[in-house]
């Protein structure tokens, strides 16, 4: 799995550690949490929801590579403003740092560089935001 950064004007912002796959899974689990499915990226994106992590910004997402109009319509969108997604992605360093039971669940997940990449990401959307450009969040499995 890969995750690609695009920044509105500037394209692809560049390459994320681990191509930001466990980003991807994390992401991918949180968009379904609720649903009654187990897995512990599932349990982690409950406790840093519970932690004050704002879920919305990290599950506006969309596969790279629009197939008709139907995924078009869905990429375009998949564009957000920076500002909350920054801050959901600063929170949850914090909570990925800070907080003993979140790591717990990140080795059960085998997830141990989910916090690396949501650091670079974190910098890539906040130089966005102080450029006021939107982003766009996308994987390829």
């Amino acid at each position: 799995m890969r995750l690609t950064v695009e920044v509105e004007g500037e394209g692809d912002a560049g390459a994320l550690p681990g191509q930001g796959a466990a980003l991807v899974a994390f992401m991918s689990f949180a968009a379904v949490r609720g649903f009654g499915a187990r897995h512990p990226l599932i349990a982690l994106s409950e406790r840093v929801a519970d932690l004050g992590v704002r879920m919305g910004p990290l599950t506006t997402f969309y596969e790279r590579g629009a197939e008709d109009s139907e995924d078009e319509a869905n990429l375009e969108r998949a564009w957000q403003d920076a500002g909350p997604l920054a801050a959901s992605l600063a929170a949850l360093v914090g909570a990925l740092v800070g907080d003993e039971r979140a790591a717990v669940f990140v080795r059960r997940a085998e997830a141990e560089s989910l916090g690396e990449e949501a650091a670079a990401l974190r910098d890539i959307v906040e130089e966005a935001g102080r450029a006021k450009r939107r982003v766009r969040l996308t994987y390829d499995l």
